[in-house]
């Protein structure tokens, strides 16, 4: 049985390089998401981010080693070189991981404000590709939702954590005691000027390089341009240097700071934020060069009391939030079969009935009441059990309680509703309450 299928490489389980190799730049989405469909995906989505690539799907065929599949042909790696760092959830579970994720409780910096964006983003990716279908177009806008339930009812959401914030602070303690650092943001996209507003809070003046000169100009403001023609001269003036741009390529190469560290006896600490990596990892080798890269920004334990009780509040939301999803799928797919059943049993207590009293005396409306109070009796347990397992993804169970009815369920953990899917007996039973009054 088809059903929603989260397969995914993510910071918690994979090295900073795995995750460059399986990272999706913008430009590159649709190719991936034209392989999902070729590979039999029904719908998908993909999530990637610089700390995670994650697919949610309704696969066919292969299932998850489908997908795993497809992943490692992104990354250069098999389906089992992936499998032993890569995250599957099934049904609920994607759900829920789903919600979290796009609350930012599964981020780096907990509770992080870019991840919404990123969740939306991909989500009309999916769309203007055509790979977003009944369960996709309800399931995104649940989990976003979800996350703003989550700030909204938590610190998180007045906190502004960020990974741009949080470049910040490392940055700035690596520099240790220096007065008045010169920092240079290389980047205008959303981490960069996250990094940028928040220097500007604390009474800094950053200098901004980007690849269009306006754009940069009006993100530093006071703090000026820092050419990227002229990005060695910014590295042999700066203290400090944020990278974050979307390049696929080394922005800052070893030769600049070569170049730089050269001409100057002061320390220089690099923060690069960037997926893939847009500062050459050679650049650490440096005499007098701090890099971090984005395993350096990773929240450690939270001991903020308030924090940490945001973050066991905003659990509990998305918990809550993604059961009460997967009750609506778990309703609205499995009402029509149990409505098939329910025929099934009263049209059963009616003809029992109807041969245990003599037809032409006997009340037909008491007869159904009788048929329908005994068929609700008989059906209140393999109700609950038939629930439970379109709720858990049981297809064993399933399987078999669909037998039981003489009906065929294609999906019944999310996609259009079952009543598109069911195939009923061609010649739907006369009911017994009319027989017995012709």
């Amino acid at each position: 049985m088809e059903r929603l299928t989260m397969v995914g490489v993510t910071h918690r389980g994979a090295a900073l390089p795995l995750l460059e190799r399986v990272s999706v730049p913008r430009g590159h989405r649709a190719g991936l998401l034209l392989a999902l469909h070729d590979s039999g995906c029904a719908e998908a989505v993909v999530l990637s981010t610089c700390s995670r690539t994650e697919v949610y799907a309704r696969p066919t065929g292969d299932g998850p080693q489908g997908l795993l599949a497809v992943l490692g042909a992104r990354a250069g790696s098999s389906a089992d070189e992936l499998r032993g760092c890569a995250e599957v959830r099934h049904g609920h579970a994607a759900i829920e991981h789903l919600f979290r994720v796009s609350a930012g409780l599964e981020s780096r910096v907990i509770g992080e404000v870019e991840i919404q964006g990123q969740v939306r983003t991909s989500l009309r990716e999916a769309q203007a590709a055509g790979m977003v279908g009944p369960l996709m177009s309800h399931l995104f806008p649940a989990a976003l939702r979800c996350a703003a339930k989550v700030h909204a009812q938590t610190v998180l959401g007045s906190r502004g954590r960020s990974l741009g914030h949080r470049a910040v602070e490392v940055g700035l303690a690596a520099l240790g005691g220096v007065v008045d650092p010169v920092i240079i943001v290389v980047g205008s996209g959303r981490m960069a000027t996250t990094a940028v507003e928040h220097l500007v809070t604390q009474g800094r003046r950053p200098r901004v390089a980007a690849r269009n000169d306006a754009h940069a100009a009006r993100l530093a403001g006071p703090g000026g341009v820092c050419p990227m023609s002229a990005l060695t001269t910014g590295v042999r003036q700066a203290d400090l240097l944020i990278c974050a741009t979307s390049a696929a390529h080394d922005v800052v190469t070893l030769d600049h700071v070569r170049e730089a560290m050269a001409a100057r006896t002061r320390p220089l600490t690099v923060v690069d934020l960037s997926v893939p990596r847009n500062v050459d990892p050679a650049v650490a080798g440096v005499p007098g060069v701090t890099l971090i890269d984005l395993e350096g920004m990773n929240d450690g334990p939270v001991t903020d009391p308030l924090l940490a009780a945001s973050v066991q509040a905003g659990a509990s939301i998305a918990r809550a939030s993604a059961q009460r999803y997967a009750e609506m799928l778990a309703a609205r797919d499995v009402g029509p079969v149990l409505a098939a059943l329910r025929r099934r049993v009263e049209q059963a207590c009616l003809e029992r009935l109807a041969g245990s009293v003599d037809g032409r005396g006997a009340d037909p409306d008491q007869l159904a009441r009788s048929a329908r109070a005994a068929a609700a009796k008989l059906l209140h347990q393999p109700t609950a059990v038939f629930r439970a397992a379109v709720l858990a993804g049981d297809s064993d169970s399933l399987t078999a309680l669909c037998r039981t009815v003489g009906v065929q369920v294609h999906d019944v953990v999310g996609a259009e509703p079952c009543a598109a899917k069911l195939r009923l007996p061609a010649q739907a039973p006369v009911p017994v309450a009319a027989q017995l009054v012709a």
